[in-house]
């Protein structure tokens, strides 16, 4: 399928002049976008696996693209001038995003099989890197692995796994027991466990609760292998507002994490949910969780919300602490680390006392 030829006009009373003079300059990009990708296209058509030679100026142009964006938004949201950036929004999605709307990835992202975006499917595609399409539509799957957020999930991943290697080494004897709430595929659990001799006179167990029954299924078949590892159906919104919640397990852990799950809850709920999920650790105990850092250290953010439908709630380094401060942390228990490319935050806060 070629990519159709697209009018891209606009009247000076549709939008302000300011507006339109940005979307000139996302016009001319476009268009020249455009052009090229016709080009690239036909060649591809006959020879779909010269996809390579036409990468790295594929993303240049698109990375032009969604800059430009982010500039503008930027730009309108520090002068209080929001409805700008949301009448170039309904613009883009109306009339432009089609352009974009190729591959694997952006398909799965958009159509939301699961009912939302960033399912444990995408997040596991997004951890294995393995693009199958070739031609034009594998320009499109690279770019979306190649995004600073698909790199900054994977980077979390191989985070996590170090603190949960680390901590199984430094404990000297007893069980270890390991909570990964919103586990979604749980990759990482396997591939921890999959580490020489990570479980030498070690007991060692994973509870994975999740509230996709599809991703459980998925999580099972993938840890089928190994034993040790539990799963439970759990609504995370049920287990913020739960009563008495460390009543109700006899379970405490020594790790409880969560990758993604956060990136989605309001604040109140997060430090609900945080101030339960303490009840169940054990004596200087560690949870660990991530969020998404502030809005623009997100290079593909625009790509993200405005093409794949994607949106998370972002947060300072601030916002994120107070979270755990308003949960009953105290600020000495919390340590704050950072994604090395700066997308995501993570707060690991130890247990000192115990409750319940």
């Amino acid at each position: 399928m070629v990519v159709d030829e697209l009018e891209i006009k606009t009247a000076p009373t549709t939008l302000t002049l300011g507006l339109c003079a940005i979307e000139a300059s996302l016009r001319t990009k476009i268009k020249l976008y455009k052009k090229r990708a016709r080009e690239v296209e036909r060649h591809l058509a006959g020879k779909p696996e010269d996809w390579g030679k036409f990468q790295c100026e594929f993303n240049t142009e698109i990375n032009g693209i969604f800059h430009d964006i982010m500039n503008f938004e930027k730009s309108n949201f520090n002068k209080g001038q929001a409805h700008k950036v949301y009448k170039l929004k309904r613009l883009f999605i109306n009339k432009i995003r089609q352009l974009f709307m190729r591959g694997t990835y952006i398909e799965w992202s958009l159509r939301k099989p699961y009912g939302y975006a960033g399912d444990f499917k995408i997040i596991d595609d997004i951890y294995q890197n393995n693009p199958l399409t070739t031609g034009f539509d594998r320009l499109f799957d690279n770019y979306y692995q190649m995004s600073a957020v698909c790199v900054a999930v994977r980077n979390r991943k191989e985070d996590f796994k170090r603190l949960i290697i680390d901590s199984i080494a430094s404990k000297k004897s007893g069980p270890i027991k390991i909570m990964n709430l919103a586990c979604g595929s749980a990759r990482e659990v396997k591939e921890v466990l999959s580490v020489n001799n990570i479980r030498s006179g070690k007991n060692i167990s994973f509870d994975c609760y999740d509230n996709e029954d599809k991703a459980i299924d998925y999580a099972r078949l993938l840890l089928s292998d190994f034993s040790g590892i539990r799963f439970y159906k759990k609504n995370a919104l049920r287990m913020a507002a739960a009563k008495n919640i460390e009543s109700r397990s006899r379970e405490k852990y020594d790790i409880i994490y969560s990758t993604g799950l956060f990136d989605y809850l309001s604040h109140k709920v997060s430090a609900h949910l945080i101030r339960n999920l303490r009840k169940l650790l054990k004596n200087n105990g560690i949870l660990a969780v991530s969020n998404m850092y502030d809005k623009y250290s997100n290079p593909s953010v625009h790509f993200m919300e405005w093409v794949g439908d994607w949106n998370l709630n972002y947060r300072t380094d601030r916002e994120f602490k107070r979270i755990f401060l308003d949960a009953g942390f105290k600020e000495k228990e919390l340590r704050i680390q950072y994604e090395q490319q700066g997308i995501m935050q993570y707060i690991f806060a130890v247990n000192r006392q115990r409750i319940g």
